[in-house]
């Protein structure tokens, strides 16, 4: 029996979210010679889930991290690649099935930490009865997950999960200590079933809050970046930019996501092009000299955050 693989976004809530998957489905498309089905795990249909392969509505929707846990049960496929709906792909997604053709039934991108004491997420003190299972500390970056729905050790990682958001306060955990999260359940269940990250995930994607010198053109899928800790640039390997939700929706954001969205869906070389990218050159260069910035300054708060805010 064929195995029937496929990819997966969840959007629930606010509809900017929505917005948000649609545009990866979008890029998905635009850069596949062969597109896969893609479903969206959502709460409710609009027009925005009208134009994937499938939607899977939950029925008691979190409205929180906590929904895209719901894809072990829920994806309608065998085999799931999840990514976030504030992503943006740059190359055929396609090729990310080549790197989990050996994952554990959940793959995870990241690394291990020792389980010493200020390494990780978690102080192995506050695991409970998790501590004696606990030998490292897994890290993982939550833009993109694996997931064999038919795999025989799913049920077990399945209920590991459960029983960690159900416990999820006693842990203390570092990052969203007060609010269970994806990442750190899914970590967590992997460090108590013994099975390590698939590969380090800046080898697939750039995280946008830690990159620096991006260079992107969604249109020609040119992306090149590098890491803070490297000197190396980052070209060609890459296979989308997860921007993190802030930096795509916050008046404070850049404008560097919506910039790339206009590109999929105006005219190349069209008037409303040509306008934003002027928009863009200029706010670019008035945000990395201080004397721009000082004459941009004076001018009307309302006109400068009509162009999403020349930083002060």
């Amino acid at each position: 029996m064929e195995t029937k693989k496929g990819f997966i976004t969840v959007a629930t809530g606010n509809e900017r979210y929505y917005i948000l998957a649609y545009n990866l489905l979008l890029s998905y498309r635009y850069h596949s010679q062969s597109p896969m089905p893609f479903a969206i795990l959502c709460d409710r249909r609009n027009i925005w889930t009208e134009a994937f392969d499938e939607v899977v509505i939950l029925d008691n929707p979190a409205c929180s991290y906590t929904d895209k846990l719901r894809i072990l049960d829920l994806s309608p496929f065998d085999e799931t690649l999840f990514l976030e709906a504030d992503t943006l792909a740059y190359r055929d997604l396609n090729g990310l099935w080549d790197y989990f053709q050996d994952s554990p039934d959940i793959g995870l991108v990241g690394g291990v930490k020792p389980n010493l004491p200020g390494e990780g997420w978690w102080e192995a003190e506050n695991l409970g009865e998790l501590k004696e299972r606990v030998d490292y500390k897994v890290m993982c970056q939550g833009g993109l997950y694996y997931i064999r729905n038919n795999g025989k050790d799913l049920p077990a990682i399945m209920e590991t999960c459960r029983y960690i958001e159900n416990h999820y306060l006693e842990y203390k955990f570092t990052i969203f200590p007060d609010i269970p999260e994806d990442e750190t359940i899914f970590c967590l269940a992997a460090s108590v079933h013994h099975f390590q990250p698939v590969l380090t995930w800046a080898e697939l994607f750039a995280y946008y809050p830690e990159v620096g010198c991006l260079q992107a053109n969604i249109r020609t899928g040119f992306l090149k970046f590098r890491w803070p800790r490297s000197s190396s640039w980052i070209h060609k390997t890459a296979y989308f930019i997860h921007f993190g939700t802030n930096n795509t929706i916050s008046p404070q954001s850049d404008g560097f996501y919506n910039r790339e969205v206009s590109r999929l869906t105006y005219r190349p070389n069209g008037r409303e092009e040509r306008k934003e990218r002027v928009v863009f050159f200029i706010r670019d260069a008035v945000n990395k000299s201080r004397i721009l910035r000082a004459i941009a300054n004076l001018f009307p708060k309302e006109l400068r955050n009509k162009y999403n805010k020349v930083k002060s």
